[in-house]
């Protein structure tokens, strides 16, 4: 895979085009935002280097949007997503279905999906990971993504702070059902976290270090997924809640927060759950950054929503989800599966964080 991070990236777009062999058909996936912020510049420049380009506009990461993409991609095309998280993700799932070739071009900092090998999509109302081909070129210019709202900068944050749970679930399911595990790529997971834990400020003040650091911590942690083959070295318990709250949101029409907040607050539940019920949890001593007080701390330092309710979600849907969440997945064995909460746990966890 291809990556590129610089100022004045989009311009790259033809000669990466020439360089990886693609064709002269083009399609390219926005929605209505990412569109004006670098689609239509994409477009002309696509156009002027010789290719033919049509574009499709979506909406959300669901099923109808992906044969929406799906069923216009032709033999010939190569595939060009511009956008954040809904829109790349789309992009991966319609490409890989259609056996296209394609190229991810970031306009936002909210999450590390934007290097892996998985596309999260919603199913019948239900929010699915499903594997598909790595790209083959990640492009993200930084005088865009530098001028992205405050919220996706934070977001970003919050899903990297998951690694701190996602893990030791990991490790939890390595120890008690034998799981294969990989040393190498958890600590290329916890090597992201760390450098944007160490870099806060910068990156809450959008300083062009502080914002390339966030990227390359995102493709990194994307990187260990791919790697792996699987979203298991940085997804596990926080996301499994997460994706509770995804599917009652959709089930009655409304809306929490951006991904990546709602996992911020799923890894200090679920961080301090292990500190109660995980006897192997992160040693105070030799890793103090890792608790539950400290990933706060670096939350609240990001800009990042640190309770429910700052999202909207109140504290008794907060312990309905904490209660419910391991049923989601029962296939990826994480601290909510050793132990299935019980409403005084819940109760507890969420006092302790005071929320």
């Amino acid at each position: 895979m291809e990556i590129i991070v610089e100022r004045g990236a989009v311009e790259k777009i033809p000669e990466m085009r020439r360089g990886l062999n693609f064709s002269d058909s083009c399609l390219i996936v926005h929605d209505v935002n990412t569109k004006t912020a670098a689609g239509n510049a994409i477009r002309r420049l696509l156009e002027q280097d010789g290719c033919h380009v049509s574009e499709v506009i979506i909406d959300k990461p669901d099923e109808v949007n992906v044969e929406k993409v799906r069923s216009r991609i032709d033999r010939s095309d190569f595939v060009v997503g511009v956008g954040g998280t809904s829109v790349l993700d789309v992009t991966k799932l319609a490409a890989y279905l259609a056996s296209a070739r394609y190229i991810l071009f970031s306009t936002g900092l909210a999450n590390n999906g934007m290097s892996s090998k998985n596309a999260s999509i919603s199913m019948k109302g239900r929010k699915e990971t499903v594997s598909v081909n790595l790209a083959d070129a990640v492009i993200v210019d930084l005088d865009i993504v530098s001028k992205a709202p405050a919220w996706m900068v934070a977001a970003g944050c919050g899903d990297l702070a998951a690694e701190v749970t996602a893990i030791k679930d990991w490790q939890l399911g390595h120890n008690e059902c034998s799981e294969p595990y990989c040393d190498t790529v958890a600590e290329l997971e916890l090597s992201a976290l760390n450098d944007v834990i160490a870099n806060v400020d910068l990156i809450k003040s959008k300083t062009e270090t502080g914002i390339r650091n966030l990227v390359d911590a995102l493709i990194r942690s994307g990187l260990g997924m791919s790697m792996w083959g699987s979203s298991r070295p940085a997804s596990g318990s926080e996301h499994i809640w997460s994706h509770w709250l995804d599917h009652y949101a959709e089930e009655n029409k409304i809306k929490f927060g951006q991904h990546g907040e709602q996992v911020g607050i799923g890894t200090l539940l679920m961080a301090k759950y292990h500190e109660f019920f995980n006897v192997n949890w992160w040693s105070k001593t030799e890793h103090p950054t890792y608790q539950a007080k400290t990933i706060m701390s670096f939350l609240e330092k990001a800009g990042a929503p640190t309770v429910p309710g700052e999202i909207g979600v109140e504290n008794e849907l907060a312990i309905r989800a904490f209660l419910e969440a391991w049923q989601y997945r029962k296939e990826r064995y994480t601290i909510l599966h050793k132990r299935h909460p019980t409403r005084e746990d819940a109760e507890r966890v969420i006092a302790e964080l005071g929320s």
